[in-house]
Parts: structure tokens; sequence; C-alpha cells
């Protein structure tokens, strides 16, 4: 089976964006369930590829503040790469691949902040990439649901193969 069209949608992006650094951020709440996945994807890209796979690649650590890291990103210079969970009135577990400047779901459940309120960051937000899974459950409590673990491990290993192949040369 070959790539799917979000896997399609970032490797283009990321082949048409390695001019720039590109920041990958996961967002999210631990105790809303689902809302944890950008979180979580984050955490797992770090530890299968290092903080630094490639010299135009950073992959920030989970944080509980993104609007700081996004801040700081948008200072910088770059591109962003976002991980979240989002409302995309799909299946739970669908995987959506989009530019964050033409969403509707571009914000962030953590702090109900959204992007173009953060400073420095809405200039940022046009080239930007969101990859969202679409949660079953948003409820209080931890831990992801058995559909958006199986969808989170689908991100992980294509993410992974497409990110870690930057270092043997073009995606």
């Amino acid at each position: 089976m070959g790539p799917s069209g979000w896997e399609v949608g970032a490797r283009s992006w990321l082949r048409g964006n390695l001019e720039d650094t590109v920041h990958v951020v996961g967002v999210g709440n631990p105790i809303r369930q689902d809302d944890a996945v950008g979180l979580e994807i984050v955490a797992s890209l770090r530890r299968r590829l290092g903080p630094r796979p490639t010299p135009k690649v950073v992959i920030h650590p989970p944080s509980l503040m993104p609007e700081r890291i996004l801040s700081r990103v948008a200072a910088q210079g770059g591109r962003l790469m976002v991980f979240d969970a989002v409302e995309a009135n799909r299946r739970p577990g669908s995987i959506v691949c989009a530019n964050l400047a033409d969403t509707k779901f571009g914000f962030f459940a953590t702090h109900n902040v959204p992007l173009r309120l953060i400073p420095g960051v809405a200039g940022s937000l046009e080239g930007s990439l969101v990859i969202g899974i679409q949660p079953e459950s948003l409820d209080v409590g931890e831990g992801l649901s058995a559909t958006v673990t199986e969808a989170k491990g689908r991100v992980v290993a294509a993410m992974g193969a497409i990110i870690g192949g930057l270092r043997d040369g073009p995606p």
C-alpha cells in the first residue's frame, strides 16, 4: 500500500521548506485524553530521531505552554510543523494535513489561545503545517483512546521515516 494523502502532503511540504529551519512542535493537554496526542507524537519522534535529526529540523520537547515555544520560533524564523488533536468533522483517528493558516481548528485546547493572538506568531502561520488527528474523546482523564493511539503510531512511523530520510538526502 502506498502513502496516504496526509503523508504525501507532509513529505511535499517538508521538501519545499528545507531552505528554512523546520520546527516540529506538539500541542495538547495531557489530562484531556486524546487532546494529548500532539505531545505524545513529538515525544516519540524525539526518542526515535533525537532533538535535531538534521541541521534543518528541530523537534521541540512536549510543552504545556506551546505559546512560548511558538513565539520563540516565530522570532527566530523558520517554519512550523504542528501536531495536534483537531476537530475536522471526520471519523475518530482520521489524520489530516493542512496549511495552518487555512484551518479553523488551529487553536490550542490547552489554554484556548488562538494562534493568531500569540505575539509574533500570526505572521509565521503562512506556510506552516498542521498534522492533526480527529479525537475520539476530549473528556477529563489521562491516556489516549485505542483509536487515536493507533493513528498516533501511524503518524510517528511515517514522520520518522520522512524526517529520518532527510539524513540520507531529500525526501
